[in-house]
């Protein structure tokens, strides 16, 4: 009787660690299949086939059923909360194989990531506002903003990001507090791009205040998770990056009308190559330092931020090819060099294969599309509105197909990548328990 308590106290405790490492990579930022194979990983180590453990992920719980022949658990786990940290990504990650490996005791494990779950953020809060201001001033350069209107959403974008995390502490509802932010943000730049004559391009400027609110991670996820036959927890998180984005809106079209401006068009791109180059290596750099990105990995994120801007914007303005299918080359080709380098410097493809595509993300349509509501809303005929309602829609649906076309470029790479790497890593953990049955 004593062993059977026993029994079922150590096969508690396994599954403890089980949820303990799924939930942890679920609140930074880790797509379905990663957390599959992570949990399953740490588990076969623990001695549970995964015929003996059944898991099932939403957007916020976790549950997870496990047995050794003569006992069975269930339990389950919700989130307290999204966010991306790619440290802890790599840390869980780094951690699982080597407990396979090295043949940790429960005891080590758990050690080790309570360590990881611990661990504050590899950048002080200062750094990484700073670096998040810098990477909307990228974005807005790369709209053809001037390097007024790129300072001007720096500012902006800063001080939304201290905002959006005192609104974070206080545990403000998401959508709420996106926003608000946006409200913040478009009201600062709009300010001063009103009562100041310090830039030319004031409407980039206001459009770049507010592009560290786009959900860039989750609409990534999203598309994975479906890819991969996790279509419940995908279409989720679709449905939260479409609330995320009318939150950015509704913000934005609010400090609009309260500063009485109107929507103009956007500056055509005018920079030199070389210009935009920096201007998406320095956001992608920012976003990297925002998703904590490990130290060691920040220069291969700007690099990937600089080819992906490069490659769409030869494309787009050299040989005409459409936004849409010259995002997906950018993204592809940027997230083919990550998946290189990601068996250089031992990290998780997405780790350094997301932040590269995020200055990719078509702001000026979806400025457009926004500013259009204006257009609707003052419209005095039917004529009218039927034109501005055009205005709304043709943007939109360019801006929410660019959007798919960057998450199936950082997609596809990685789906590859794993199938023709899942044999030799197979071959790892078959290598690793033979060793410890020596």
């Amino acid at each position: 009787m004593h062993n059977e308590a026993l029994e079922a106290a150590v096969l508690e405790k396994k599954l403890d660690l089980l949820l303990k490492t799924g939930l942890l990579l679920m609140q930074s930022g880790s797509d379905s299949n990663r957390i599959d194979r992570n949990v399953k990983r740490i588990a076969l180590h623990f001695g549970i086939s995964s015929s003996k453990l059944h898991m099932h992920i939403t957007l916020t719980t976790l549950m997870m059923t496990i047995s050794d022949g003569s006992n069975s658990i269930t339990k389950f786990r919700k989130m307290k909360g999204h966010g991306v940290n790619m440290t802890t990504v790599d840390g869980i990650s780094r951690l699982t194989w080597k407990a396979l490996e090295k043949g940790y005791s429960l005891e080590h494990y758990e050690k080790e990531l309570n360590q990881i779950s611990g661990k504050k953020h590899s950048y002080p809060r200062w750094l990484i506002i700073l670096a998040v201001g810098m990477a909307c001033g990228g974005f807005c350069t790369l709209f053809g903003g001037d390097w007024a209107a790129n300072l001007i959403a720096s500012f902006a974008a800063a001080t939304g990001l201290f905002l959006r995390q005192e609104l974070h502490k206080k545990h403000i509802n998401t959508y709420l507090t996106i926003a608000t932010v946006a409200l913040t943000s478009s009201l600062i730049a709009g300010a001063i791009t009103l009562f100041t004559n310090w830039t030319a391009t004031p409407q980039d400027a206001i459009a770049g205040a507010v592009l560290f609110l786009v959900p860039g991670v989750p609409m990534i996820n999203s598309l994975d998770d479906i890819i991969d036959d996790f279509t419940i927890v995908g279409t989720t998180r679709a449905i939260v990056t479409i609330l995320c984005i009318a939150s950015i809106a509704l913000g934005m079209i609010v400090a609009m009308e309260l500063l009485g401006i109107k929507p103009h068009p956007l500056t055509p791109p005018a920079h030199n190559k070389l210009v935009i180059i920096f201007a998406g290596a320095l956001a992608a750099t920012g976003f990297a330092v925002l998703f904590n990105v490990p130290l060691r990995a920040l220069w291969l994120c700007a690099l990937g931020g600089a080819i992906a801007v490069l490659t769409r914007n030869v494309l787009r303005l050299d040989f005409g090819v459409n936004l849409p299918l010259a995002s997906l080359a950018g993204a592809l080709l940027s997230s083919t060099c990550a998946i290189y380098w990601v068996h250089k410097v031992h990290t998780p493809g997405h780790v350094i294969s997301i932040p590269p595509v995020i200055p990719m993300v078509p702001g000026v349509l979806a400025y457009t599309s926004m500013m259009s509501v204006f257009s609707f809303t003052e419209a005095h005929d039917n004529d009218q509105k039927l034109k501005a309602l055009l205005q709304i829609f043709s943007p939109g649906v360019e801006f929410v197909l660019t959007l798919l076309c960057i998450a199936l470029g950082v997609t596809i790479p990685n789906i590859i990548d794993r199938y023709f790497s899942s044999k030799a890593k197979q071959r790892r953990i078959e290598m690793a328990m033979k060793h410890k049955q020596l």
